[in-house]
């Protein structure tokens, strides 16, 4: 182990002489040039190298033992994580049918309620008639606005201590062209709509300077590389 640590501080002071050396190129002429691409060359690439290789030695057994970990963590949890989605999704869509039934409980007693207004409203304007009220009065009784409000339907079942529901709205993109449309018109944000990068580097590889595709333009970003000899 001693020789591990002084092994990884060499190659960490070297690191820091390469990244030293590094912030001082500047290209000027041929010497400087030729100066920058041995540095390149000679101490930067190999330098990474055997950086790489180091950590290598290391990170393959270290990864190996977390995968076999992993591995075994999984063989429980992978089955009883979709078990969870699978109780979750029926509690969900239980809910979602008691709701709909206190939802429709709801509305037959607020129909109930303005009946029953409805009933009294009637019976107080024969009685008014009947002791003499004008027509016009009698009308206002039987046309005036219903403000009967139904008590809330109680649950249809007790809920869970510990289970609860929290609404989670997402977007279902049903249309990308009428968003893309919208986008076009100022309608929306364009940061609602992410170009494929791949797909257009892609095709900006493949056409080069010909590329012609609307809002796009193809550009060469040369990749200097460098063999060691």
């Amino acid at each position: 182990m001693p020789e591990v640590i002084e092994q990884e501080q060499e190659l960490k002071q070297e690191a820091l002489t390469v990244t030293q050396k590094a912030a001082l190129v500047k290209i000027t002429n041929q010497v400087s040039y030729d100066s920058a691409t041995a540095l390149l060359l000679e101490q930067i690439i190999p330098f990474r190298k055997r950086w790489k290789e180091y950590w290598e030695g290391l990170r393959k057994p270290a990864y190996a033992a977390y995968q076999a970990i992993l591995d075994k963590f999984n063989e429980g949890d992978k089955p009883a994580e979709q078990a969870e989605r699978q109780v979750k999704s029926e509690i969900r869509r239980w809910d979602d049918e008691q709701e709909r039934i206190r939802q429709e409980l709801q509305r037959k007693a607020q129909e109930e309620a303005e009946r029953k207004e409805q009933e009294e409203r009637l019976a107080a304007a024969v009685i008014a008639e009947e002791s003499g009220a004008t027509k016009e009065q009698v009308n206002e009784i039987v046309s005036a606005p219903i403000v009967a409000v139904a008590a809330p339907v109680a649950p249809t079942y007790q809920q869970a201590s510990g289970v609860s529901k929290r609404d989670n709205w997402k977007c279902r993109v049903r249309d990308i062209k009428k968003l893309c449309a919208a986008i076009g018109k100022g309608q929306v944000p364009v940061n609602y709509v992410e170009p494929n990068l791949t797909a257009l580097n892609a095709r900006a590889k493949a056409d080069k300077e010909t590329m012609n595709i609307p809002g796009c333009q193809a550009y060469n970003e040369p990749v200097i590389s460098g063999r060691t000899r």
